[in-house]
């Protein structure tokens, strides 16, 4: 039963602070990037408040073809906020995650959640890491938005598995695990510390007899740093 309410109050935070955008915001949205219909393969857009103040912003990850013929550089992933105002979309923060990553990515994808309880979503984005044909990685970024603008406060790799890349990765590093957002135990910390929910299924190649779950604390304070 207590699991249960967990997954509950969880939900209710993520939806609380969210909500999906019509068909004609997402239209909207690809307007606003210059992007066709057509050329969409994915795309998360949704209403939340990611900036202090009453109004909800429009936060959006997009994948799309871009008609280049090379494999790294065909598809992208890129991430806006936009400040909605009737019809019209202003772009307030915007990240080009292939050019970044120097091509290679793909299925892109967003969630926002209130992780310090001050009543303002922090934004996780994700996206596919192709670099390595032979390690299957997804890589993600958390963002809260300090004195500066949207600052970054965590990044790494949301899911991991390098138990197949004999050749390009040394031995002790060919593990395989997966994390998410700690939402309850990052409000815990009252804005000190994002919690990260690791799980470990596989060691320097070997399978874990169990998946073993560690929590890592990880400080934040994007207005100081």
């Amino acid at each position: 039963m207590r699991a249960r309410r967990r997954g509950v109050w969880i939900a209710a935070v993520l939806i609380g602070f969210s909500g999906v955008a019509r068909a004609d915001t997402a239209a909207r949205v690809y307007e606003a990037m210059k992007l066709e219909t057509a050329q969409v393969l994915a795309g998360t857009v949704l209403a939340a408040r990611v900036v202090p103040g009453e109004a909800k912003q429009v936060v959006a990850v997009v994948t799309y073809m871009t008609g280049k013929k090379d494999k790294e550089g065909a598809v992208n992933v890129v991430f806006e906020v936009f400040a909605s105002s009737g019809e019209t979309l202003t772009s307030i923060y915007s990240r080009d995650l292939g050019s970044e990553n120097g091509g290679n990515v793909g299925q892109g994808d967003l969630e926002v959640a209130d992780l310090d309880g001050d009543g303002v979503a922090e934004v996780v984005v994700t996206y596919d890491d192709y670099t390595d044909a032979l390690i299957e990685e997804r890589s993600g970024e958390v963002l809260a938005y300090g004195s500066k603008g949207f600052e970054t406060i965590w990044t790494g790799a949301m899911k991991y598995d390098a138990t197949r890349a004999a050749r390009s990765v040394p031995e002790d590093r060919r593990d395989r695990y997966k994390r998410e957002v700690a939402v309850m135990e990052s409000l815990r910390t009252k804005g000190e510390s994002l919690v990260m929910k690791k799980t470990m299924i596989a060691v320097a190649g070997e399978r874990l007899p169990e998946p073993k779950v560690v929590l890592e604390t990880h400080p934040r304070h994007p207005d100081t740093e």
